[in-house]
């Protein structure tokens, strides 16, 4: 997209919105009529302060332009007024022709994905976005997103996402747009603004409304409303746009790369939700809208103080929705918003804080407990008695309603004949008319009791008395009980009956008469009335009896007494005045007239007036309840259970069941208890049992006689294996049996094993010893310290590498046994030594032939070639070698006109003087023979024939080793190509070395084992400097080596016996003939004619490659080398 397609966008953004959210100068129209407003239009993010995540300059650092023809480079420092490039200047005025710019840290740095770059502009408040511009000073980035926040700490939420890979960045789908039914708060993702060009001046406008079915009802969209609302915006820089051309990881194309953005611009209006037509800084500092139409807040987004008379709402183009003042007849300050009644009534402003005692909504009424008589007045308290009152409102005359028996005005006392006002108002008085005395009183309720009545209502008697009755001045009656008890009660099962007597009949007691009525007829001559009835019954407590004397004739007729009798039948009249006692402690009977079980009485046979006093049989029985004679049990006897029964000892007259207890002997012999201790000693114990009781085995038995704890077990002889003296005393624990006094260091409950420290048979014959617990004798120095060992085969426990039954000796492999420690390994070299065993003492390894050291690792002197057949003697010839010492190869240091492996030959031209045994060089003639021939080249035919010889001996040595180390030497041969030449060594690695390769192509090998064990062939890069590749093998087929071992051996094969024609012919040549006869010299020149023939026809042949000239020619190798196959 241009420029000019980007401004005609923006343009019709700008006339749409226009017209859905178009701003007014004033909140209010010249008729002063509430209307929309709303702030003006503005660039929200100009001069404000952008934080960046990272900036170019720290430290200070160069960057190159991918414009321009020269692709310049500069410097940003950010510390340098001049040459910085902070994040001021995203938000700063600046013009094309000098731009200014933020810039970040180059790709040099690490700038690039997963690594982002954020830019974070905080707003101060909420704005209502409709764009967000940015215009990069370099390419535009390959992905990036915009995210806004609707409250400050709030989420960040997407916004707005830019890649040339949506899904893949951001997992989104590219998309332009939002169909209708489709969340509207979805940030989309495009990439239209993906592209690397151009490569400075590129325009990213993110549009908020664009592409949002609801824009057009904007007013009606809360969706929208809050999808452009923001209070923070963040830039977050994901992924640079490249030419690909970082990958090489130039430093000048690296620093080439990076963020930097000329205008960072957001439109939109403040925030007011259309109450404001301007925002301002408070005295806090924080941008806050100057609220109209009676609201309130930093958004306008509530009513104000005493304006919630309906739900705030935002204002529209057709209506302001203004907040409205409460109605609160002047008598509250405050007010809140009710939906509910909002709903009910239209007005929903609840006024909260009413004055001068009101109340309602609208503080139209009295507050609940108040009242007034006429509407102009003040609202008084009703003061109704919280307990009295039903409620504590009164009527409109200050009258309370009162509970039932309480009156006053104010329901504050209780009516009469009432008393103690509650919650349920004031209780009639409930004295009981058979204990009281009057009535109660209202003030406490306090009714007046008779003699023996008590109680709140008089209604229950004292305690000593019972049967309470109208008629009884003292209320009840004292209980009789027969004088043993103060706690009674009248009896349910005795009904009245009146009792006529004609005097034929003995007087006895009338209990069942007491307190009752005797009436008597009779005649007297008097002068005064005399009663018409008296009472004359006596009780035992009562010690006055009032006698009438009659001086005058007179006459009984009739008597008649008030009774009861026992009845289990529905009662006419009830014998309330029978008593039932409560009866204490060792009496029973409904008058207490009896002694209960275990008691009689203190005096016997003293009846039922006489107190009743515990029996006396030491609680092993119970006694007569009159008499007081003893029943006794528990195995007691005697007249107060005092012995126990024959057969039992103890002590009755402790009192408690288990005081007479069985003999504890067995069969339940006869016992006795000493008198001075009580100890039990049983008269007649079994055969073999001591002890007091027979529980004890004699010495020299155990066993378990009475079986406690455990079943009966009978005593036997102590079984010790006669490892303990017969003649000892406690030999064996009486009990289980266990030998105590084991003898020949043995232990075990029946000394049946060896202690610890000894090891052997304890059971073994006592007339072998030696088959007896002997001492273990473990070696300190190779175990962990113990003395034990096997208690049969004796074998200590070892430390770690020891062995040998007392852990005396190493294993084999191991050496120099040390206390604590155990042996360490003998390191023997497994080449050069015979076996893996070494001197227990000194660690000496067992070397092959011809080897030495400690381990067994290197060739003694003269000899060489160490494997693991040993070290090859050198036998150097010793007066042909300057050392007994040959080189590694076995070829030794000749003396001059020596030749051979072990210096033993003289140098052709040269003969052995057998008085000095040195080799002198032949007359002249020869070497002009050796000249004429061609010998020079023979003789380094020769020398390879040995050397291949050699090699060939080394091949079959190493078929023997499963893994090798193969070093690769490049070199030049005389074709001009590289030769890679493979040296065997008996290591446990391949080892592949480039050796000096200045821009010249390698050919690696590498060995693949596979079932055809095939040789591959790869070709590799090409290389500025040396190299070393390691590969692991873990075999290497013995086959592959027979093929280069033939190979090798046909060759020197064939070149041997040429060489040996060679020197055949050579031989042939007699150096005197030739000096001393000329004509003879034809005949040599002949002669010397088929050797040149030889040794070209060798060079055509070319039985030798040159690729091991080549090798042979390498001076200071010491390893050995053969030839790759061609």
């Amino acid at each position: 997209m241009d420029s000019s397609t980007l401004h005609s966008l923006l343009f019709l953004l700008f006339t749409f919105l226009s017209y859905v959210i178009a701003g007014m100068d004033s909140c209010y129209d010249e008729e002063g009529i509430p209307s929309r407003c709303l702030p003006k239009f503005e660039n929200a993010a100009f001069s404000h302060t952008v934080i960046v995540s990272n900036v170019c300059g720290i430290p200070p650092e160069d960057y190159c332009m991918q414009t321009g023809s020269t692709r310049s480079c500069h410097f940003c420092d950010a510390l340098d007024l001049e040459l910085n490039h902070n994040a001021t200047y995203l938000t700063d005025f600046h013009t094309d022709e000098e731009p200014t710019w933020w810039q970040s840290q180059s790709m040099f740095y690490g700038v690039q994905y997963p690594n982002s770059v954020n830019i974070t502009l905080h707003l101060g408040k909420a704005f209502e976005i409709t764009y967000v511009r940015l215009k990069f000073y370099t390419s535009r980035p390959e992905s990036f997103a915009i995210y806004k926040r609707t409250e400050e700490n709030g989420t960040w939420q997407p916004y707005q996402y830019y890649s040339a890979s949506c899904h893949k960045m951001y997992g989104r789908d590219n998309k332009g747009f939002i169909r209708p039914g489709e969340n509207e708060r979805t940030a989309l993702c495009t990439d239209e603004f993906s592209d690397i060009s151009p490569l400075t001046g590129g325009n990213v406008a993110f549009s908020t409304l664009e592409g949002r079915p609801s824009a057009y009802n904007f007013d009606q969209s809360p969706v929208l409303q809050d999808w452009v609302t923001a209070t923070d915006i963040l830039i977050s820089l994901d992924r640079l746009n490249t030419f690909g051309d970082e990958f090489f990881k130039d430093p000048k194309v690296l620093r080439s790369y990076f963020y930097a953005v000329s205008d960072f611009s957001v439109g939109g209006r403040c925030k007011c939700n259309g109450h404001a037509s301007d925002c301002f800084t408070n005295e806090e500092g924080r941008l806050v809208c100057a609220c109209e139409h009676n609201t309130a807040g930093v958004d306008c987004q509530h009513c104000a103080p005493f304006y919630q008379d309906r739900p705030w709402a935002r204002a529209t183009a057709d209506s302001a929705n203004q907040c409205v003042r409460c109605n609160c007849n002047g008598l509250a300050d405050e007010c809140v918003f009710n939906a509910e009644q909002y709903r009910s009534t239209g007005s929903g402003g609840r006024c909260v804080g009413c004055r001068e005692n009101t109340a309602g909504p609208h503080c139209e009424r009295c507050k609940e407990n108040f009242f007034r008589s006429l509407p102009q007045q003040t609202c008084q308290n009703c003061n109704c008695n919280a307990v009295g009152s039903v409620s504590l409102q009164c009527n409109a005359e200050g009258v309370c309603m009162c509970r039932p028996g309480v009156s006053g005005v104010k329901c504050d006392i209780c009516k009469s004949g009432f008393h103690s006002l509650g919650p349920s108002g004031c209780r009639l008085c409930e004295c009981d008319n058979r204990g009281s005395v009057g009535v109660c009183s209202a003030e406490d309720r306090r009714c007046h009791c008779k003699t023996n009545v008590e109680g709140q209502s008089c209604n229950r008697c004292k305690p000593g008395s019972f049967n309470l009755q109208l008629e009884n001045p003292d209320g009840c009656k004292k209980c009789f009980c027969f004088g043993h008890s103060l706690a009674c009660s009248s009896s349910n099962q005795y009904m009245a009956i009146n009792i006529t007597s004609d005097f034929l009949e003995d007087v006895t007691l009338m209990l069942l008469s007491y307190g009752r009525t005797l009436s008597v007829s009779f005649t007297a001559e008097l002068e005064e009335l005399l009663p018409r009835s008296v009472t004359v019954i006596r009780l035992y407590n009562y010690y006055k009896l009032y006698i009438f004397l009659f001086t005058d004739t007179s006459q009984l007729s009739r008597v008649s007494l008030e009774s009861a009798v026992r009845t289990n039948y529905d009662m006419v009249s009830h014998a309330s005045w029978v008593e039932e006692c409560s009866c204490p402690r060792g009496f029973t009977g409904q008058f207490c007239e009896h002694c209960a079980p275990g008691f009689t009485r203190e005096t016997p046979n003293g009846g039922p007036l006489s107190p009743c006093v515990p029996c006396n049989c030491n609680q092993h029985g119970t006694c007569h309840p009159e008499t007081g004679v003893c029943d006794c049990r528990d195995f007691t006897t005697g007249h107060y259970c005092e012995l126990c029964e024959d057969g039992y000892y103890g002590n009755a007259l402790t009192g408690s069941p288990g005081d007479c207890l069985p003999c504890p002997c067995p069969d339940h012999t006869t016992c006795a208890q000493v008198p001075e201790t009580g100890d039990v000693v049983c008269t007649n114990c079994p055969t073999g049992q001591r002890g007091v009781r027979c529980e004890l085995c004699e010495d020299g038995f155990y066993g378990n006689p009475l079986g406690w704890g455990d079943k009966v077990q009978p005593c036997v002889m102590c079984e010790c294996n006669g490892n303990v003296d017969p003649n000892a005393v406690g030999v064996c624990d009486h009990m289980t049996g266990r030998c105590l006094k084991c003898l020949g260091h043995t232990t075990g409950d029946h000394c049946e094993k060896c202690r610890s420290g000894y090891y052997g048979n304890a059971l073994a014959n006592e007339l072998k010893p030696e088959r007896k617990c002997k001492p273990c004798a473990c070696n300190v120095a190779g175990t962990s310290g113990s003395p034990d060992c096997h208690p049969d085969t004796g074998k200590c426990v070892c430390l770690s590498h020891v062995t040998g039954r007392d852990c005396g000796q190493c294993e084999t492999g191991y050496f120099n046994l040390q206390p604590g420690l155990g042996c360490e390994m003998c390191n023997c070299n497994p080449i050069g030594s015979s076996s893996s065993a070494c001197h227990p003492i000194t660690g000496q390894c067992t070397c092959r032939t011809g080897v030495e050291g400690l381990s067994c690792d290197t060739c003694r002197m003269g000899f060489f070639g160490f494997s693991s057949r040993g070290c090859r003697a050198c036998n150097c010839d010793p007066m042909g070698s300057t050392l007994m010492q040959c080189h590694d190869n076995g070829t030794c240091s000749c003396r001059h006109g020596f030749v051979g492996y072990k210096c033993d030959k003289c140098e052709l031209n040269y003969y052995q003087n057998r008085l000095t045994h040195q080799c002198e060089e032949c007359p002249v003639c020869y070497s002009l023979i050796r000249d004429q021939v061609g010998l020079p080249q023979f003789m380094r035919e020769r020398e390879m024939m040995m050397k291949h010889e050699k090699l060939s001996f080394d091949v079959m040595v190493a078929q023997q080793i499963k893994r090798f180390t193969i070093t690769c030497y490049l070199t030049h041969s005389r074709s001009s190509f590289a030769q890679i030449f493979l040296v065997f060594h008996n290591e446990h690695e391949w080892v592949v070395t480039g050796a000096q390769a200045n821009k010249v192509q390698l050919i690696f090998l590498i060995i693949k084992v596979s079932s055809t064990a095939v040789i591959e062939c790869f070709d590799f890069s090409v290389f500025k400097y040396d190299y070393v590749y390691t590969l692991s093998l873990h075999f290497f087929s013995q086959v592959l080596l027979m093929i280069f071992f033939t190979l090798l051996c046909v060759q020197a094969s064939k070149l041997k016996a040429r060489l040996r024609e060679l020197e055949t012919l050579l031989s042939s040549y007699d150096c005197n003939r030739y000096s001393r006869h000329y004509r003879g010299r034809q005949q040599h020149r002949h002669q010397h004619n088929s050797l040149d023939n030889h040794i070209q026809k060798d060079q055509v042949e070319d039985y030798l490659p040159n690729a091991l000239e080549d090798l042979l020619a390498i001076q200071g190798e010491k390893s050995l080398t053969f030839p790759l196959p061609r």
